[in-house]
């Protein structure tokens, strides 16, 4: 592991895939949206210009034509006027645009070769380049070389390996446009990785120096990946969604077939201490500004909710097979993971999220976990039996990221919580409330199963445990069933009915629910679900020593219990939720 720096404690700023255009038209889009990529762009550099940062890099696709075109100079001199506020502290970053694709027999475009990059050097940069910060060492590289058989990838080759080995024991970041891989190290090549040998060639060459991260664009969505110690972040464009991915989210397809995609435009803030990194992303709307325009007004930050507990009920880490489908991957397969809701969850500030044991015990569920932890997250992990020796292993290997096992049952009390309490893994008992409960024989009956006791069973269940020795380690769950806009008097109602019963040593666990009691009724009740947010988040800043959980987060437009969450179906945060005052 590289020596840490005491003086490092700064952030820069990533741009990327801005895929400006000369300013008197060209032909090198077909794409109605390509026509606001210029206008984006300057929003993202006025965006850029209000944030706190010691410089900026761009991840390349400056321009959209390419070098071959003969709009690609006069799209270049306009890129140069867009970004001239954020110079001198302005570093390029070669992407296929820029100077010419990687080698591909199915490549939409002419592969980089001794020409392309002269014409881009001549119109940004050096193809490849480093440069320290805070004695930290930024390599930047000319991805569409890699694999090309070329001098010029020898030459950078051959550079890179020597600049590496001379900055031995410095902490170093490293820029990419083509990302080394978007869904798993061993994938097949396409058009969004690197091929072999050269992908793990760089990988490996990464982690043996301890390269703290590959930042990189081109997919112009977000995707996160480790490897053997090394992060890897593949961030959104200002310009267009590519719409190949847009299959991967449930809704229903944004402007322009997926490729107007406004709410996963952004840019993106690294913040460098000694003990690492973590990434702020800051979204643009896809909010336009023309040259004689005054600056737009900047949007409000969402609502933090760092004590929060959000369930993630779907699927966030399996992976998808996208369609064939050209001209990107006409005759192949490619997988893909959708990320986003990760990306949300940083977006709000969560700390902690609730998840089954099932994720764990699954190997690519932990290994998504394991990222999660590295970007700080820690877990609820909730099961409706005992851990077996097995699951009991799996959790202590994980010990470092359990906020706490949730232990589901119908007689929470009867629970034999000795192996967990022996292995110091704080426990949460909640109580299996089903239909089955149900005494009002005049409304019709629905089937439901809902996790925690009720109210009304707080002070009988608590009292269950008022003579055991390990009470001081355990957590009670209770649910505060969905009441409109009632909702934020009947969470301080259930606090107040807690904080009054008598000789109660339990901890409180509140499961907030955006589900509607009958699984037949919908709740789009927006406003009151956002005002529910806004009181739950009041009270866990007000009562650190209770527990809020939300039991949705990402909306259901289908299925049982159909209600609004903290994303949408396309992972995007709706508009209702509650901003920064």
């Amino acid at each position: 592991m590289p020596a840490q720096n005491d003086k490092a404690a700064f952030k820069f700023a990533v741009i990327t895939d801005t895929h400006i255009r000369s300013p008197l038209g060209d032909q090198s889009s077909p794409y109605a949206v390509n026509e606001k990529a210029n206008g984006r762009a300057r929003f993202a550099v006025h965006l850029l210009q209000q944030l706190e940062h010691e410089f900026v890099v761009h991840l390349g696709d400056m321009v959209h034509p390419l070098p071959h075109m003969d709009a690609y100079q006069a799209a270049a001199d306009e890129a140069h006027r867009i970004f001239r506020p954020l110079t001198p502290d302005l570093y390029f970053v070669p992407g296929n645009h820029d100077s010419g694709d990687k080698k591909s027999d199915v490549s939409p475009a002419g592969a980089a070769n001794a020409q392309s990059v002269a014409s881009y050097e001549a119109a940004f940069a050096r193809s490849h380049y480093c440069f320290e910060h805070q004695d930290i060492l930024f390599i930047i590289i000319n991805s569409s070389l890699i694999n090309g058989e070329t001098g010029e990838e020898e030459s950078q080759r051959a550079w890179l390996l020597e600049t590496i080995a001379q900055a031995k024991g410095k902490r170093m970041f490293l820029f990419s446009h083509y990302p080394p891989f978007i869904c798993y190290p061993d994938e097949a090549a396409h058009y969004d990785n690197y091929a072999e040998p050269g992908r793990h060639w760089l990988l490996d060459l990464a982690a043996d120096a301890g390269i703290e991260a590959i930042i990189s664009g081109h997919v112009h969505h977000f995707f996160i990946n480790h490897y053997r110690g090394v992060t890897l972040y593949c961030l959104p464009a200002t310009s267009f969604t590519r719409q190949d991915f847009s299959v991967l989210f449930r809704g229903p397809a944004p402007a322009e077939f997926g490729r107007d995609d406004r709410s996963k435009f952004g840019v993106t803030l690294f913040h460098v201490d000694p003990r690492g990194h973590h990434i702020e992303w800051v979204p643009t709307d896809g909010t336009e500004q023309e040259p004689a325009e005054p600056d737009p007004a900047l949007p409000k930050p969402y609502l933090k909710i760092p004590r929060l507990i959000p369930s993630l009920r779907h699927s966030w880490y399996h992976a998808s097979a996208l369609p064939a489908n050209g001209p990107m991957e006409e005759f192949s397969r490619k997988f893909a993971r959708n990320d986003y809701p990760i990306l949300r969850l940083l977006q709000f500030g969560v700390e902690t999220v609730r998840v089954p044991l099932a994720d764990l015990l699954s190997e690519s569920g932990a290994d998504r976990m394991n990222l999660l932890h590295r970007l700080g997250l820690r877990f609820v992990v909730f099961t409706d039996s005992v851990p077996d020796h097995a699951s009991l292993l799996a959790l202590q290997s994980f010990r470092s990221a359990i906020h706490a096992v949730e232990i589901v049952s119908l007689t929470p009390a009867a629970v034999d919580v000795a192996a967990l309490a022996d292995r110091h893994i704080p426990i949460w008992l909640s109580k299996i409330t089903t239909s089955a409960d149900q005494t009002d024989q005049s409304k019709p009956f629905a089937h439901t199963v809902t996790t925690g006791c009720l109210p009304g069973e707080m002070k009988d269940i608590a009292g269950q445990f008022a003579r055991s020795a390990a009470v001081n380690d355990l957590t009670l769950v209770v649910q505060c069933p969905w009441a409109g806009e009632a909702m934020p008097d009947k969470i301080e109602s259930i606090i107040d009915q807690w904080q009054d019963l008598p000789h109660n040593r339990l901890k409180l666990a509140l499961n907030i629910r955006f589900a509607a009691t009958n699984p037949a009724e919908s709740n789009n009740e927006a406003m009151q679900i956002a005002q529910t947010i806004m009181a739950a988040n009041k009270c866990a800043s007000e009562s650190p020593d209770i527990t809020f959980v939300l039991d949705t987060f990402e909306s259901f437009d289908r299925g049982y219990h159909p209600r609004l969450g903290l994303i949408d179906t396309l992972s995007n945060i709706p508009d209702w939720f509650p901003r920064q005052v």
